[in-house]
């Protein structure tokens, strides 16, 4: 260590704190794909819940049809 200049210390700093920049950004960008991902699941699951629930409707009233009938 007494033997690395000050200059050389700078240069070291830089390097480690650009690698924690580096590394906490692309864990960000990770949750930030993860998150839209999983908006975009909810969204499809609500659109298939929804086509569900029409269909439901539908064999009820078919089903309402054919006991109505003698």
């Amino acid at each position: 260590m007494e033997y690395i200049p000050w200059f050389a210390w700078i240069i070291i700093v830089a390097i480690i704190v650009g690698g924690v920049i580096t590394i906490t950004s692309e864990l960000a960008r990770g949750r930030s794909r993860a998150t839209q991902a999983l908006e975009e699941n909810t969204r499809a699951n609500e659109r298939l819940a929804e086509r569900l629930d029409a269909i439901d409707a539908r064999l009820g009233s078919v089903e309402k049809t054919l006991t109505d009938i003698p």
